[in-house]
């Protein structure tokens, strides 16, 4: 009886002891998962955690801190696209004006004017990247989706046939040195680490630079040229070590052989492009986590670096997105841990309400710094794979070290007295210098509404580019998305002001009498529907693409700060109107003929 009494007792202080045990070790990889960001595991070890981001979201305190904690990097999500430069319709400017602005010009360009490019937005991000210590991918200079089609016509006519080669190698070089010398001439440029140089090449269908060029998908000379050109200038600027040049593209693990094809055959003569951006748009149902794993082994065999570029996973709910997340890092992890070159994770938006993908969660965080399921487990890959996470500041941005920059001089061709008399117009295939560029001034701090593009020629110049609520004067309450909806199609009314999301909107001035009006919901913008050009058409919000539909006039009224809201659906024709002239909360806001009642005309209150 008492050997059994003792056994019980030692048998109940074990049991205590590795229950305590368990309790202690239990609360320790708490503390450690707790302590795990994505910054200090994947921005560790593999240089870049990166996040796709707008300009509105940087300028909000709460985003951009919520953003340091877990990346190192950002992509603008359009604001870097050739369209959101180049603007919806040419603004021409003459080539002498082009040279004085530091335009790059090459001998090969004989037209007498040129696009002019806005980089105001550009501008501030780099200037809000510095400051936070945020690296930058550039996305991107070359894609058939979003280049004006005027870009490749003759006088830069949107309605006039296409240019030749010649004339588009010459546009093609101004473009990406013009955009590049930009980045790097400037006090902030430091910051831009990697450039997707092109972008979807292979997915290419009825572009205008195939209209130019040809249907030659995996040997695109323009991409090639494109790549040289981008290289010359990081030679430059002494930055062929520090800044990579990408080709970027989706369901590159489909396109596995076209891809390498097409890097190789850019790499030709002389290693210009680093490797291959994998966009990385997945599904858990496609494709199967070893298919992604092999076609990345396949670009690494192939001599390629490789970044994960726009990542986010389709799903059928968290459970699912957290067990392909698992798999797939895993995997990816102990392809890094093996000495894979792979140098960047980037996810496709900073949560679930600002992602691209209608009615889907394909991110690791429901709303900004909200984790789920999936966000636990991509970690738990990275600790079981590489270990526990140390503390890790941003990576530093290497930067710029130009030659010295001289003001523009009186004759701006003089940048041919140096080793451009060797080019003799030859598609800067013997490395011509950029020109120089004037140095920039710092950009001044909103007061308080951020500076921007401003239009010379309409109301819309008293207007800058900001977030404003519109209120209506007849019934001096505000333009609202219905039941503050971020979705689109959701129709727009008026009620009285609250200060939600959706009475937000961001004007950008497109620079040609325009402006577009985004919701503060995401990615969405006020749209007439259908762009129909009939009285008492809808207003809704829909996706963010900056057509017809979605651009506006302001017109003045006699009252200081009053406008009346033309849409260009109409050509300026009709306005925005609150119906019948009701002023109960809830009224349909549409399109109706001009007739200057109160109930179209709108105050822009600055929303701070």
């Amino acid at each position: 009886m008492k050997v059994k009494s003792i056994n019980g007792v030692v048998a109940k202080v074990m049991a205590f002891v590795c229950a305590f045990s368990m309790c202690v070790a239990g609360s320790t990889v708490d503390a450690q998962a707790a302590d795990a960001t994505l910054l200090n595991t994947y921005g560790s070890t593999y240089g870049h955690s990166g996040t796709c981001i707008n300009l509105y979201q940087l300028r909000d305190g709460n985003q951009l801190n919520i953003l340091k904690k877990h990346y190192n990097s950002i992509t603008l999500e359009n604001e870097m696209k050739p369209d959101a430069l180049l603007g919806g319709s040419p603004r021409l400017i003459s080539v002498s004006e082009a040279k004085s602005k530091g335009y790059y010009i090459p001998d090969g360009y004989r037209e007498s004017n040129v696009p002019q490019i806005n980089f105001g937005t550009i501008d501030e991000v780099m200037k809000i990247c510095s400051q936070n210590g945020l690296g930058m991918r550039a996305h991107t200079l070359v894609w058939h989706s979003q280049t004006p089609s005027w870009f490749f016509r003759s006088n830069y006519g949107g309605n006039n046939g296409f240019v030749n080669q010649q004339t588009m190698d010459a546009r093609l070089e101004m473009y990406v040195k013009t955009v590049m010398n930009h980045v790097y001439s400037s006090q902030y440029g430091g910051c831009v680490y990697a450039w997707d140089v092109a972008n979807e090449v292979i997915h290419a269908n009825n572009s205008g630079w195939e209209a130019v060029y040809g249907n030659n998908r995996t040997n695109a000379s323009y991409v090639k040229k494109a790549f040289n050109y981008a290289y010359e200038t990081l030679e430059h600027y002494k930055l062929t070590n520090s800044v990579k040049l990408f080709y970027n593209d989706f369901n590159t693990y489909q396109e596995v052989q076209k891809v390498t094809t097409l890097v190789n055959y850019i790499n030709q003569g002389k290693k210009v492009c680093a490797g291959v951006g994998m966009q990385s748009h997945l599904g858990t149902n496609y494709p199967s986590v070893d298919t992604y794993i092999n076609a990345m082994n396949s670009f690494l065999k192939s001599g390629f670096e490789v970044q994960v570029t726009e990542l986010d996973i389709t799903n059928k709910g968290d459970g699912d997105m957290a067990n392909y997340s698992y798999d797939l890092f895993k995997k990816i992890n102990q392809i890094k841990k093996n000495g894979g070159n792979v140098t960047g994770i980037t996810w496709w938006g900073l949560s679930d309400q600002t992602t691209w993908i209608n009615n889907s969660k394909p991110l690791l965080f429901s709303s900004p710094g909200q984790p789920k399921q999936a966000y636990n487990k991509v970690i738990q890959a990275y600790t079981e794979v590489i270990g526990q996470p140390g503390s890790v500041q941003p990576q530093p941005q290497p930067q710029p070290q130009p030659q010295p920059q001289p003001q523009p001089q009186p004759q701006p061709d003089n940048k041919n007295n140096n080793s451009n008399n060797n080019n003799n117009g030859n598609n800067g295939q013997t490395n011509p210098q950029p020109q120089p560029q004037p140095q920039p001034q710092p950009t001044p701090q909103p007061q308080p509404q951020p500076s921007g593009n401003q239009t010379s020629n309409n109301a819309a110049s008293g207007v800058q580019d900001g977030w404003y609520y519109l209120k209506d004067v007849n019934s001096q309450k505000y333009l609202t998305v219905k039941n503050d909806k971020a979705k689109k199609t959701t129709n727009v009314q008026i009620e009285k002001g609250t200060g939600a999301k959706g009475q937000k909107w961001y004007v950008q001035n497109k620079g040609d009498g325009y402006i577009t009006l985004k919701s503060g919901l995401g990615e969405f913008m006020l749209d007439v529907v259908y762009g129909e050009d009939k009285n008492g058409t809808n207003v809704q919000i829909y996706d963010a693409v900056g057509h017809d539909a979605q651009q506006f006039m302001l017109k003045p009224t006699k009252k200081s700060g009053v406008y009346i809201v033309a849409t260009k659906a109409s050509k300026g024709t009709k306005n925005l109107d609150v119906y019948q002239h009701k002023t109960s909360d809830g009224t349909n806001v549409c399109q109706w003929k001009h007739n200057g009642n109160a109930n179209q005309q709108w105050v822009f209150e600055p929303a701070q």
